[in-house]
């Protein structure tokens, strides 16, 4: 259990530099599709962005990059569960909580990214949710203007109790 809770935290630490670094990713690499060239080729870039849900108290970070000519991007989303705060180092001879654990900020992968006519629509890794102790999947659609990616995102327990939890997010693109 103890080396279980020393990985979370080297992966939560991990996934804030990733998204704070502008060189390649370590993200899983993502399929994107659009049904033209033009469509996959108005994601191309290194788009960051943010979402929150007022439904689950969470919110989080997207990094997503595509490069040119390319047709597999990379990208994971950075997830704050309710009551989350900064990273929490252990002390030393002491384990981290339950609760510090279960409020640790979670790697999301983004598994799929489809382009179409100025919208995209996509889906997320499957993960365990931190407040039901479930897995959950979560879809999410966008509207892409320019340089700018407004969208909501919904999110389901496979084990269909309970209602979806709805949310938005956004995303720019950098320049240079």
């Amino acid at each position: 259990m103890k080396s279980n809770r020393f990985a979370l935290l080297a992966l939560a630490l991990a996934a804030i530099g990733a998204a704070s670094c502008s060189s390649t990713s370590p993200a899983p690499p993502v399929p994107v599709e659009g049904a033209k060239k033009s469509d996959v080729k108005a994601l191309v870039g290194r788009w960051v962005g943010d979402y929150s849900s007022v439904a689950s108290g969470r919110s989080g970070s997207i990094v997503f990059e595509l490069k040119s000519g390319e047709t597999t991007a990379h990208g994971d989303v950075l997830m704050w569960p309710k009551g989350s705060k900064e990273p929490i180092a252990p002390s030393p001879g002491k384990e981290l909580t339950e609760e510090q654990i279960r409020t640790m900020p979670h790697v999301l992968n983004i598994s799929f990214v489809q382009s179409q006519g100025g919208y995209l629509t996509g889906t997320m890794d499957p993960y365990n949710d931190p407040d039901c102790q479930c897995q959950v999947r979560t879809t999410f659609v966008g509207s892409i203007d320019g340089d700018d990616i407004v969208g909501e995102y919904t999110t389901e327990r496979f084990d269909r109790q309970g209602a979806p939890v709805k949310g938005v997010w956004k995303a720019r693109r950098q320049k240079g």
